[in-house]
């Protein structure tokens, strides 16, 4: 697959089979990653969807990009959220070109699924908040929803039609799972979400069994 640059993200795609409008299904990868990771997913994920894997807006390193800096110097700080704004800033980015590919490749307005992994994952809880009359569907793999980029109101009938696939390893060392379980607590609370929930005796990886669990359950709401 080519790194298309026509849109303000450079990502790659695997269009849609036999479907007019089809479904986005957009991949966020991970702090240090690229666009090549989960878009492995390709093989399995129905052949319906229009998928898109984007690459990260900031280089880290050779073939390694990320969505907004992380502070690994300091071992009792939530590392993950030491840049609001800059995270904040690639939310918007990301929002504004999930609308750019609708209307680049023709795709439904109204069904996009996110799915992300760590990084990408915290990007994806975000943006589906932010745009519930797109966003139908999120799979949120070893991240965790950080309420500092939840909406200002947050009102549950707008996130009625909202569907999660949550993983996430029990010996997690970079995004503990007591973090996961507090964004669990807080969708139970504010009743905005339908979620599927599942732990896997794994660290900050995606386990074979999990893999199956994530492709049964898309195609089981595709």
């Amino acid at each position: 697959m080519f790194l298309k640059n026509q849109l303000s993200i450079k990502h790659i795609v695997k269009k849609s089979v036999h479907e007019k409008f089809p479904t986005l299904f957009l991949m966020i990868h991970g702090y240090g990653s690229n666009e090549n990771d989960l878009f492995s997913f390709k093989k399995d994920i129905p052949e319906n969807f229009f998928i898109i894997s984007i690459q990260g807006i900031y280089s880290i390193g050779n073939n390694k990009y990320s969505w907004y800096d992380i502070d690994f110097s300091n071992p009792n700080k939530e590392k993950f959220i030491n840049n609001i704004l800059q995270a904040k800033k690639t939310i918007e980015k990301i929002s504004y070109f999930i609308d750019e590919a609708i209307e680049e490749y023709k795709l439904n307005r109204t069904q996009v699924w996110l799915c992300g992994f760590s990084q990408g994952a915290i990007l994806s809880y975000a943006i589906a908040l932010k745009k519930p009359d797109k966003v139908k569907k999120v799979i949120a793999l070893s991240g965790y929803l950080e309420e500092c980029f939840l909406p200002k109101k947050v009102n549950s009938t707008f996130y009625s039609n909202l569907e999660v696939f949550i993983s996430h390893g029990k010996y997690d060392p970079i995004i503990p799972i007591n973090w996961a379980k507090k964004g669990l607590h807080f969708l139970k609370k504010k009743k905005i979400l339908s979620f599927h929930y599942k732990e896997y005796n794994s660290g900050h990886t995606l386990c074979n069994s999990n893999y199956r669990d994530l492709i049964h359950w898309i195609k089981k709401k595709n």
